[in-house]
């Protein structure tokens, strides 16, 4: 794991390469080495995270004897050995033992098709220096980060915008079409940031430039609503035993690691089965992290989590987080997060790699992306079940939910049919070529209400359809539908909220997370599964639960989700009270994204609830980030310019 930056020039003379200021602002996500490569074209930067092949030869930017190919590459190939011996048969020669060094072969044999053999997360950048070619790839689920900027000078990447935007030439601009959607999801959809002409490269895509193919625009090679029929499993083997193997075997492919390895451990189903592979598979006791919260609130799973670890022989540790320890430590969290994600629990998200760090874990599983592969979420169970019957007729569907008889109908022939929510969907503002999917999480319509009240005259410009932009869809059908929620879900909360949020606080502290239930021999063969046999409509995690029978206590299997819960009411209010005046007279205000004197009177209103508060506290965020991350990173970097 590491952090990787660039910039790729159009002229052979002119542009200013990287310094090792330039590079070591991404030191937090590299701790252990920094390395530059130039040549006439291009300049690489690299820190480094050393977990396989901790020597010199695993030391990066890295490129091939012949000096033709030069790679920066941040994750991990977790098939690095199996790929190895294949390339070695293939005539390839090696001098070290890590993946960069296989990563370097695999393109010089199989060139741009390299990623779809790789089982891993990345975000690299390889430049073939003959044909002045520079290839770039993210993984299929988005696990590792990379934002870029082009323009007719310059090409410019990095893992962070801590590290990008003191590259660019100029301060970009915020985009009132995307504060429109962060104010919504809590988060920004990729491929968009919150600034103009910033992007990020999707997960599941490659981008190819060169002079003669500048303003080439990335291309997927994956979806997870599309896996080939060569993928579907054994059917005479129970789909519980695929499973099971398949989340088992992923465990075993992300230990892999020169470095010590522990476990985000709570009380739920995901991180206590992760934990159960992990311990078995390994010869020594791992460490597992566990968060809580001051008086152990019937939300607080540290009990669980320790009695599971005892009884697997790991070596538990408690982090306990006091409501003003989050608002005191709330801006140095925004620059870590290094761009506004408002999920509430990132203080506790950052607290377990922080204590792993402090044991001298630089590896750390986690349970991630088990609630989007296994059906966790009920609003998007019901959101499945509904869609199915809206693609067919909306307009029918419509008389027959609003009408009393109807309802009585639909309930007693599908007992699973989710009334309220039938009639919830058409009373809200979902485009009726679009799948109802975000409307039906409250967050996002309280969004456009309390946005109203405040917005600026830029805002009041946008269209209420815009904010749907992220989540549009072809054309549907019901057996399609389930498949593509879980796209959905996969392209926007997962890769632009849970692995976004999770890659920065990790990487904050120099500590490499791992999702075991993103591997993508896993992700296949559920999704190969489905496509003969729906699980959408049998209950939360149905499959998980029935694979992990007998392997997972019954008092796990049974527990409700929870996951990290901390005292929301009392974090939002604390960080209200302390920071909601710099709002304004703020960037935000200046930019016309909200209105000044609404503002104030909206901060000043002595009726508050959760639904003020959140959406107050996104608007902190945001002008707290642009404060510390925009124009504190472009002022860092202006010197470097002149």
């Amino acid at each position: 794991m590491c952090g990787i930056v660039g910039i790729f020039s159009q002229a052979s003379c002119g542009f200013q390469r990287l310094s090792s200021h330039d590079v070591e602002r991404l030191s937090h996500r590299g701790p252990d080495g920094q390395g530059i490569y130039n040549d006439d074209y291009i300049s690489l930067g690299h820190r480094r995270l050393s977990i396989l092949d901790l020597s010199p030869e695993g030391a990066q930017p890295k490129s091939t004897k012949d000096g033709r190919y030069t790679v920066t590459f941040n994750g991990e190939i977790y098939n690095y050995i199996e790929l190895r011996k294949e390339l070695m048969e293939l005539g390839e020669r090696f001098y070290g033992s890590s993946d960069t060094e296989v990563l370097l072969a695999a393109y010089r044999i199989w060139g741009r098709a390299c990623v779809e053999r790789f089982r891993g997360m990345f975000a690299f950048a390889l430049y073939d220096k003959e044909a002045r070619i520079l290839f770039m790839a993210r993984d299929r689920c988005g696990e590792k980060p990379f934002f870029y900027y082009r323009d007719q000078a310059g090409f410019y990447f990095a893992s962070e915008l801590k590290a990008l935007l003191p590259l660019l030439p100029q301060v970009p601009d915020l985009e009132p079409s995307v504060v429109d959607m962060y104010l919504h999801y809590q988060y920004v959809p990729e491929p968009l940031t919150l600034l103009s002409d910033v992007h990020k490269l999707p997960a599941a895509h490659t981008l190819t430039i060169s002079s003669e193919n500048w303003n080439a625009e990335p291309a997927r090679y994956w979806s997870i609503d599309s896996i080939p029929a060569e993928h579907l499993p054994d059917p005479l083997i129970d789909k519980g035993i695929h499973i099971k193997n398949a989340l088992e075997d992923a465990v075993k492919m992300t230990l892999r690691s020169d470095v010590p390895v522990g476990v985000a451990l709570s009380g739920g189903i995901d991180s206590s089965a992760i934990a159960l592979f992990a311990q078995r598979n390994s010869s020594q006791p791992l460490h597992a992290f566990c968060v809580g919260y001051p008086g152990r609130p019937a939300h607080d799973e540290r009990e669980q989590a320790k009695a599971f670890a005892k009884q697997q022989g790991m070596i538990i540790h408690e982090v306990e987080l006091p409501v003003d320890g989050f608002v005191d430590f709330f801006p140095e969290l925004v620059k870590i997060m290094d761009e506004p994600i408002a999920d509430i629990a990132a203080f506790g998200h950052y607290a377990v790699p922080a204590a792993a760090a402090r044991s001298g874990i630089k590896v750390l599983l986690s349970g991630i992306g088990g609630d989007e592969l296994f059906w966790g979420y009920p609003w998007a169970r019901k959101a499945a079940i509904l869609n199915q019957w809206r693609v067919v007729s909306p307009f029918i569907l419509e008389k027959i939910v609003r009408s009393k008889i109807g309802r009585k109908f639909v309930s007693r022939l599908v007992p699973d049919f989710p009334l309220d929510e039938a009639i919830h969907s058409f009373d809200t503002y979902t485009p009726q070529d679009q799948l109802y999917l975000y409307a039906a999480v409250p967050d996002f319509l309280v969004a456009r209400l309390m946005k109203e009240r405040v917005s600026g005259v830029v805002m009041r410009t946008l269209h209420v359809d815009n904010v749907f932009a992220a989540t549009k869809t072809s054309h549907q059908t019901p057996k399609t539908v389930p498949a593509t929620i879980i796209r959905l879900l996969f392209d926007t909360w997962l890769s632009s909220n849970c692995l976004s949020l999770g890659d920065r606080v990790s990487m904050g502290v120099g500590v490499e997370t791992r999702m075991p239930f993103l591997d993508i021999r896993l992700v296949e063969t559920v999704m190969a599964l489905r496509q003969s046999t729906p699980d959408h409509r049998l209950g939360h995690k149905a499959w998980l639960r029935d694979s992990l029978q007998g392997v997972l206590p019954d008092e796990v299997l049974a527990r409700p989700k929870s996951g990290f819960q901390p005292p929301v009411i009392d974090w939002l209010q604390g960080v209200v009270k302390r920071y909601a005046t710099i709002l304004p007279e703020g960037y935000l205000s200046q930019a016309g994204i909200i209105d000044p004197l609404l503002i104030d009177r909206f901060i000043k209103d002595d009726v508050w609830d959760y639904s003020r508060l959140f959406f107050v506290y996104k608007l902190i965020l945001l002008e707290m980030w642009y404060a510390l991350v925009v124009k504190g990173g472009f002022c860092m970097g202006h010197d470097r310019r002149n």
